[in-house]
């Protein structure tokens, strides 16, 4: 059912002339008075050429279609009558008066010529599936469930239906990721404690244009503690268009062409030679050469192609007879379809006899080929084995070259690190942590010891005096807590290559924390740690004793953290899911109280702010998942 006014113009249409026929004359007008009555005498006229068909039923509302068309497309009123005579008087008149009673449509842009083609062909369509996994929502944790997709159509619309059994709703983040990577926020920790139940659709705009074919999945994150759930089931109905099929690669692939102009001489008994360069790297399938000579005698002449890679063929052997002085000529050798064209080419002419000589005047050369694949990417090196502090990659390329004093790599039993020379502190350092670093014994303490006499020759050696009364802590970046197996590695982190100046109310309040944080999750859910901590920026010197020590004072120190379950292959284990930490924090004053979440950055925004490189021994799509995760 349409709007009211349409619905009182098809009914007058479709009722018997009577009553309502002078009741809208009334409340018309004169004007359409002729019209109406025309009308009238058009039905006793069609009438009498056959009689009405019975009315057909009410659609069902599955037929209904909508309300008001955009265009009019008025139906016989005895469709026998139509079949014989055509458009009957009742018919053109009822069209006239229904243009008069409706609202004027609003213009419409036309169609673009993608949706002109879908409707026309028919071949927007909805493909639907679901998936129950039951799988466990676990704290600080992703469960994923995965639905492929077969049919390949171009995304037009998405809706995601998603069944979450849950006892804190805002808890959860959920995302939806496409085959092609892409993941899009469904839901950010929304509803509080909730019902128990977290069900919601989705509609994202975000992946149209995307293919459908492949493995879309839902990511379940938990952010926080103390709630668990199931992920019971979630359905995906994904609208497109199937793509036009692409059309069949020209014959042959594409044509080069060059041309050179020797004005070479031809000369009795030798050889003369001219030489094209191609330099796209194709796939021979065709070969055209023009060749054009001035000779006196043409059967004294033998003209070759030589090919890059040596491959002679003869294109012209001593045809022609004398001639009429021009030796001009078209072949299509097929001898060098499968070999390289890039390279140079060169055409030969050898003159057999004597009495007559001449000139290679010009000659061109069309080769024809398909584009060569690249060759593939050279094998990554051998990444360094589990549990190494450098598995996921070697942020800043350090190396132990003393000519690279402000990047010169150092391996210490407890830690690896990037350390600068001029700023007498380290870059970053990099290390290991799991349940066996994790003991009883207690903290030891900075000491002459402490000092690292492995350093190069005629290095400061910063000691833990020169800290003494600069206002500063001695921050560790392995921290002392993270190595309490054993004595001997508990005093490893004290070393003062592992050192930098840290604020106190940045080291002893939201860093220290977020550290604590970081040993429950491998203490409570048996998890192992790969850490990289750094700074960057300056605010000062600490010139320590003797005046010399001239220890750079950051700005900003930085962690990054990824976290697994503890065991074997782990470069084979890391994937765009895991979990992981990364912080940026001001080294000041002032912020012993805050929150360490709230420092909580990507990793690509440390990369961008420190010029390094992370996950550079993970496959490219895990580095680039996992470079925007971390917040």
């Amino acid at each position: 059912m349409g709007p009211p006014g349409t619905r009182a113009v098809t009914y007058f249409f479709i009722r018997p002339c009577g009553l309502f026929e002078r009741f809208v004359m009334s409340r018309i007008g004169n004007p359409f008075a002729a019209l109406v009555s025309r009308l009238q005498r058009a039905r006793v006229e069609d009438q009498s050429i056959a009689p009405r068909t019975r009315p057909q039923p009410a659609p069902t509302p599955s037929e209904t279609t909508p309300a008001r068309p955009t265009t009019f497309s008025p139906t016989s009123l005895d469709a026998a009558h139509t079949a014989r005579v055509g458009f009957n008087q009742a018919d053109r008149l009822r069209a006239s008066l229904f243009s008069m009673f409706r609202p004027a449509a609003a213009p419409t842009a036309a169609p673009t010529a993608a949706t002109s083609a879908a409707a026309a062909a028919g071949n927007t369509q909805t493909v639907t599936a679901s998936a129950a996994p039951n799988a466990a929502i676990r704290d600080f944790q992703t469960t994923t469930s995965t639905i492929a997709i077969t049919e390949d159509l171009k995304t037009t619309g998405v809706r995601v239906d998603v069944n979450i059994a849950h006892s804190y709703a805002s808890d959860l983040v959920v995302k939806l990721r496409s085959p092609e990577g892409r993941e899009v926020l469904l839901r950010n920790r929304e509803g509080g404690r909730g019902t128990g139940t977290v069900s919601f659709t989705a509609n994202p705009t975000d992946f149209n244009g995307v293919s459908t074919k492949g493995n879309w999945t839902l990511v379940v994150e938990d952010r926080a503690g103390g709630d668990v759930g199931t992920l019971r089931n979630w359905s995906l109905a994904l609208t497109g268009t199937r793509p036009a099929p692409e059309p069949p690669p020209a014959t042959g692939g594409r044509t080069v062409t060059q041309t050179a102009t020797p004005n070479a001489s031809i000369r009795d008994f030798q050889t003369t030679t001219s030489t094209i360069a191609i330099n796209d790297d194709l796939k021979t399938t065709g070969v055209r050469v023009d060749v054009n000579i001035a000779h006196t005698y043409a059967s004294d002449l033998v003209v070759k192609l030589r090919s890059p890679q040596g491959q002679e063929v003869t294109l012209r052997n001593r045809e022609g007879g004398r001639g009429n002085g021009t030796v001009s000529f078209t072949a299509n050798p097929s001898d060098f379809n499968g070999t390289d064209a890039k390279g140079e080419w060169t055409l030969i002419v050898e003159d057999r006899e004597r009495g007559d000589v001449g000139t290679l005047r010009s000659w061109s050369l069309s080769v024809t080929g398909t584009d060569r694949t690249p060759p593939p990417a050279p094998p990554r090196p051998t990444p360094p084995p589990d549990n190494s502090p450098l598995l996921l990659g070697n942020p800043s390329n350090a190396v132990p070259d003393v000519r690279q004093e402000n990047n010169y790599l150092i391996v210490r039993d407890q830690f690896t690190a990037s350390y600068n020379r001029a700023d007498a502190k380290p870059n970053w350092v990099a290390w290991h942590t799991d349940r066996s670093h994790l003991g009883r014994e207690g903290r030891g303490k900075f000491d002459e010891n402490s000092t690292d006499n492995q350093l190069p020759e005629g290095w400061r050696r910063v000691t833990t005096f020169d800290y003494t009364g600069s206002g500063y802590d001695r921050g560790h970046h392995l921290p002392s807590a993270d190595r309490t197996a054993s004595r001997e590695a508990n005093n490893g982190t004290f070393l003062m290559t592992n050192v930098l100046p840290q604020a106190p109310d940045n080291n002893q309040g939201p860093w220290e924390r977020m550290e604590r944080y970081v040993r429950d999750q491998i203490r409570q859910n048996d998890m192992e740690a790969y850490t990289i901590m750094g700074s960057y920026g300056e605010v000062g010197r600490i010139p320590g004793q003797g005046g010399d020590a001239n220890i750079a004072i950051p700005e900003r120190v930085w962690k990054v953290v990824v976290l697994i379950p503890r065991g074997d292959n782990d470069l084979e284990r890391i994937n765009r899911d895991t979990q992981v930490i990364a912080v940026d924090m001001p080294n000041r004053q002032g912020i012993r109280n805050d929150n360490w979440e709230d420092y909580r950055v990507s990793v690509a925004d440390i990369e961008r702010a420190t010029n390094m490189r992370f996950f550079t021994n993970l496959p490219p799509e895990v580095q680039a998942a996992l470079r925007e995760k971390g917040r």
